[in-house]
Parts: C-alpha cells; structure tokens; sequence
C-alpha cells in the first residue's frame, strides 16, 4: 500500500526527516486492513494476555533464583511485612544505610545501645534491647529461646517450630509485628527522643499481633485469654 502524503509544510528540517524515515522503514510492507484497531499478544498463540504467558517467558530465561523467597502472609497490614522485607534486604534507613549514602549523621552507634553500628542486622538480631524481646517471644509463644545470627534466622523459626499449621502462621505473624514494632521504637527515639520501654514494646506487640491476627484470619473465636497463653489453632 503506497501511502499519499499531504504535508502543511513542504520543506522538512533534518531532525523531521530522520523521524520520516524511521516511520517509514517501520511500516514499510504493512498490510492495512479495515475494521478497529486491537491490540494483539504476541507471545501467546491466542493473541490474548495472561500471566501464565509471562511466566513461561520468565522461565525460559535462565533467571537466577534467589535461596530464599520472603514469605508474604495475609494475617499482618503490608506495611508491618515490609518492614522485616526491607530489613533482610538491608534497606532500612539505618545510621549506617544513610551515612553510606553520603547522609550526614551524628554518628553511625546503635540509637538503642550505643555500644555498636546501627545496621538492621545489629538493630534486630545482637542489640541487646531486640534480644530481650525475642526472648520473650520465645517464651510466650512456648518455643525454645530464639538465637538469630542473622535477620533470616528470625524469619524462619516458624518453619523449624513444632505445631499446628494456624499457630505456626500466627507466630510469624508475631514475629512480622515485633520487626514493626522495634522498628518503630527506635523511630521513636530518633524523631521524638523518646526512651525505648521494653514492656511498653512488648504489650504492643501482643496487643497488635492479637488484634491483626483475630480479624484476619478465620479464628473469630480467638479469646484474649487464648492468645495470652499462645493457644492458637
């Protein structure tokens, strides 16, 4: 199909006459055609999208898979997972995270202990303020003591506890929220100079686990009383 140009301006410049010729190299030998216009998949024999097309696209690349996928649940808001998402990834906005990116800080020591560099690994595993919870976790949840040596330690225990499928949900679940929860602490002492509490921290996550946990999940019927001794599922 030969195409009749009518221009409004007969001379083109050299910036227009580059781009003329690039649209005509690409529809050079189309096939024009009447009736609408669609938009068509390509990748897909039916000429339909879908993911299970992406999917098979992915797959056959060679991607390189990570060890380790971070679990997502539905039992805690997105915001509360993407705290510990971000801290296994080292991506929270720590001292040390903002001083190597060239942010001016006072000084690069834990805001928690002042013994240490604030990195999410230290902030959350070998802080001494983060070990005292986790091992309260550990004892309200009747699992054994909690010893992380690093962020994806903590992310696991529900996979090596012993239980019911609904108890070890919730204990991530808790686990997720103390992330938050600590993370939040520590904001606190940064913005408003407000001390760290350890009950304080503790109730809340108890608290905030207890309430997320009941009105997400299907255990309606899940009494205070319950989720104070840990009878879950």
């Amino acid at each position: 199909m030969a195409f009749q140009w009518d221009w409004a301006c007969s001379v083109l410049g050299n910036d227009e006459s580059s781009q003329l010729q690039q649209l005509l190299g690409l529809i050079t030998g189309l096939n024009m055609s009447a009736g609408s216009d669609k938009w068509q998949w390509k990748i897909d024999g039916s000429g339909c999208f879908s993911v299970a097309s992406i999917k098979k696209v992915l797959n056959s690349a060679n991607r390189t898979r990570p060890a380790r996928v971070f679990e997502w649940i539905n039992w805690v808001p997105k915001k509360v997972s993407i705290v510990a998402w971000r801290a296994e990834m080292e991506r929270l906005p720590t001292k040390v995270a903002l001083s190597n990116r060239n942010i001016p800080v006072n000084n690069r020591l834990c805001v928690m202990c002042g013994n240490y560099e604030e990195t999410c690994e230290h902030l959350f595993t070998s802080c001494h303020y983060a070990q005292s919870i986790w091992l309260y976790i550990a004892s309200w949840c009747n699992i054994p003591p909690i010893v992380a040596f690093d962020i994806k330690d903590l992310l696991t225990v529900h996979m090596v506890s012993a239980g019911p499928r609904k108890k070890l949900k919730a204990l991530y679940a808790v686990i997720l929220v103390t992330f938050w929860s600590i993370w939040k602490s520590r904001n606190e002492l940064v913005f408003t100079q407000k001390g760290p509490s350890l009950a304080k921290t503790l109730d809340e996550v108890k608290a905030m686990a207890f309430l997320w946990v009941k009105n997400r999940s299907k255990m309606a019927s899940l009494t205070w009383e319950d989720w104070c001794r840990f009878k879950v599922g």
